[in-house]
């Protein structure tokens, strides 16, 4: 039998995602299932032959048929005793009252042979052998108790729903049919005949109502329970008219009707341990069969009194009790189901508000979620354009997280948000937003706050972060420390809430702030930055940048003249892109590739960057070979591969004339474009050993003659606006080297 379970392991598996009919294709390939209802099949055809001879020969009496009547009940006693104690839990529970049940069937049954076997005139009705009318009851019971744990309300509407329709329908056929045939003294034996098929309808009603109505999936040898006892209940009814016109006698087809359910709920145990299926699966909103114990309560209302006037002609007591208990019935179902939909409703509005907390909480941190911000900021970027109010916004990004990730475990870095998170809601007001932005991100939306308190408050938000360890499991605990971006609408480089066709700008407020962010990440992390101040940022510090490169940069840079050149490149890159428009991570890029734009000089001689006048053809080789030398640079040895067509397209020229590939228009990378320019301003301005550099005015003509020749216009009028403000300022004489070199800083660098 364990053998039997194991194998069908994948059937029931098979059975909870598609319902009964996987297991229906398995009982049809299990040999023994399909055996044992052979052999089912059999035996109800032979006791339907023996009770045809027994017909034929006039036996009336006790038989060898009344011995074998019982074998199938005999049967199915330690056939459900072996599936209570193969399961477990509800399961068991409900075998073991279906054990109890069978039983009291047998006794039932074995009492009743033994007074036709010994006694001349039979059982006397009631007597002792109606002890089997108990086993319905348990047959209830245990079906209950096998379809696993429901609503316990829904459950017993359901029962009063079975017991509604049983009434009605007792009341009817006792009314109609058995009343009729019996003496008008009180007759124990009709009722306790009655009491049978009423106990079956009692039975399948309730699995309908409970059951099928409050289950999505019922197992099937449930199901088959039930129509064991359908078939015995319309033998129950036949029975009990029978009996009252007192024509049953023995060897009547009737008992073919028991036998069947005999047979089936033999079958019942052996489906349920060979094919174990999954409890059955509650239905979110059961299938409120209202309609059904209601229209039978009509139903039997209208009949009663109908049979009372026409027999009569008036309701007799009875008509009057059923009609009272039907009505109560019906009124107390009704308050069953308005407190499960009181209930439900109450269910539904806490799920909601569940629904909607969560559709604006991060499920992690307890802060608003991403979509929640977006959706405010745009609400209260609209107030302060309506108002004039002040709107600052801080972005927070935790520095070094990957590492608590990876030293300690996703688990440890879960805690580390959610301390940061709480952290953060405590340090600012009510009416402030705090939100996690993505990652290890978060961002606070300060409505009413101007640029100075909000880096006030930015910098108590990041002394709050480090102000003490966070524990992260076993023993451990770091010190969390954060970078921090400022952004304040309408303020030095942030951007104005209003945008040119009157909409708010809410997306470039975002990128001030995360422009900001970036550049205090980039000056050491654990600071806070306030967007626009673009020159404040120091390039050689930027933990991106490789080191020797940048020592390399400043090597050509002296050799070229006595006053800074990628520097200042790098500095009014980032200038000439932010009023572009251009986004942060271009920025960075254009500044990164404006200060090791030169690089591949190194292997020009120094003789041919100091002479004064044009370079020969052997010269000018070497000269156009540089922006290619210092790309493979980058690659190869500054693991940044991301800035080589930056550099190697800085000689390029808009009107595709220039070099190393005679690239044209947009076909130039942006920041290529734009460090050209940066780069013959540079030049220009700078005052060489063989010539002095040109004036302001005379290097503006020359980027004005430059517009769509060398230059891209939008670029080179950015840059001009730029000069006209005065943003651009004047080179700064180089800084003495430093007296001692990196440890073998050109060991990687062979010539190329």
């Amino acid at each position: 039998m364990a053998a039997a379970r194991q194998a069908s392991a994948p059937a029931a598996a098979h059975a909870h995602r598609d319902g009964a009919r996987p297991t229906l294709r398995a009982l049809r390939a299990d040999r023994v299932i399909r055996r044992a209802a052979l052999a089912g099949a059999g035996w109800l055809a032979l006791y339907a032959v023996l009770t045809a001879i027994n017909r034929r020969a006039g036996i009336t009496d006790a038989s060898a048929l009344s011995v074998l009547y019982i074998v199938p009940i005999a049967c199915a006693v330690p056939l459900s005793l072996l599936a209570a104690r193969r399961t477990a839990g509800h399961r068991r529970l409900a075998w073991w009252l279906f054990c109890v049940s069978n039983t009291l069937w047998l006794t039932g049954e074995l009492i009743w042979l033994g007074y036709a076997l010994f006694t001349e005139d039979g059982p006397p009705t009631p007597s002792v052998a109606d002890v089997y009318v108990l086993s319905y009851p348990l047959a209830l019971v245990a079906i209950l108790v096998a379809l696993g744990r429901g609503n316990v309300l829904r459950r017993a509407r359901g029962v009063l729903d079975a017991a509604l329709v049983a009434l009605g329908v007792g009341a009817l056929g006792w009314k109609l049919i058995i009343g009729p045939l019996v003496p008008t003294s009180f007759d124990p034996g009709a009722m306790i005949g009655f009491a049978y098929p009423m106990l079956s309808v009692l039975i399948v009603s309730a699995m309908l109502a409970v059951g099928v109505a409050g289950y999505r999936t019922v197992p099937l040898w449930v199901l088959l329970t039930g129509l064991g006892y359908a078939v015995s209940g319309l033998s129950d009814a036949q029975y009990a008219y029978l009996t009252v016109l007192d024509a049953y006698t023995e060897s009547s087809w009737l008992d073919l009707g028991w036998q069947a359910a005999a047979v089936i709920l033999c079958l019942v145990p052996l489906v349920a341990l060979r094919h174990p299926e999954p409890d059955a699966e509650r239905r979110q909103h059961d299938r409120d069969v209202a309609i059904v114990p209601g229209l039978i309560s009509a139903a039997t209302v209208c009949g009663l009194f109908v049979a009372d006037h026409v027999h009569g002609g008036h309701a007799d007591g009875s008509t009057l009790l059923v009609a009272a208990i039907l009505c109560v019935g019906l009124l107390g179902r009704q308050a069953m189901v308005t407190r499960d939909r009181t209930r439900l409703a109450a269910q539904l509005q806490v799920a909601l508000g569940e629904q909607e907390r969560l559709a604006v909480t991060d499920a992690l941190t307890g802060v608003y979620n991403r979509r929640f911000f977006q959706e405010t900021l745009r609400l209260e970027a609209e107030r302060a354009m309506r108002h004039g109010r002040p709107l600052s916004l801080i972005l927070i990004d935790l520095d070094h997280f990957k590492t608590i990730n990876d030293s300690y475990g996703h688990s440890a870095g879960d805690a580390v948000l959610v301390q940061a998170a709480d952290r953060l809601r405590r340090a600012v007001r009510a009416t402030d937003v705090t939100a996690r932005y993505g990652g290890e991100e978060f961002v606070c939306l300060l409505p009413g706050v101007d640029e100075n308190a909000a880096f006030e408050i930015a910098e108590q938000l990041r002394r709050g972060l480090c102000d003490s360890r966070i524990a992260v499991g076993d023993g451990a605990d770091v010190v969390l420390t954060a970078s921090l971006g400022v952004a304040t609408a309408g303020t030095r480089g942030s951007r104005a809430l209003g945008g040119l066709d009157g909409t708010v700008d809410i997306e470039g407020l975002i990128n001030d702030a995360d422009d900001a962010l970036y550049r205090a990440k980039a000056r050491g992390r654990n600071r806070t930055v306030v967007a626009g101040a673009v020159l404040d940022l120091d390039l050689d510090t930027d933990p991106d940048l490789p080191p020797a490169l940048v020592w390399l940069a400043d090597q050509v840079d002296a050799k070229l003249s006595p006053e800074e050149h990628s520097t200042a490149v790098a500095r009014w890159a980032l200038l000439t892109g932010e009023r572009l428009g251009l986004d942060h991570a271009t920025l960075r890029r254009a500044a990164a590739a404006g200060r090791l734009h030169d690089i591949g000089k190194i292997h020009v001689d120094a003789s041919i960057l100091a002479k004064p006048g044009r370079p020969n053809e052997e010269e000018w080789q070497q000269l156009r070979r540089h922006p290619d030398d210092g790309g493979r640079l980058l690659t190869e040895f500054g693991a940044r591969p991301d800035l080589a067509p930056l550099v190697a397209a800085h000689h390029e020229r808009y009107d595709g004339r220039g070099y190393p590939r005679g690239l044209a228009g947009e076909e130039i990378p942006i920041e290529a474009r734009v460090i050209a320019v940066c780069d013959s301003w540079a030049a220009m301005r700078s005052h060489r050993s063989y010539a002095r550099g040109l004036t302001v005015a005379e290097a503006r003509t020359q980027i004005e003659r430059g517009r769509g020749g060398q230059f891209d216009p939008a670029v080179a009028d950015a840059f001009l606006a730029l000069v006209d403000e005065g943003a651009i300022d004047e080179l700064a004489p180089l800084a003495p080297l430093p007296p001692r070199r990196p440890e073998r800083p050109m060991a990687v660098l062979p010539r190329m």
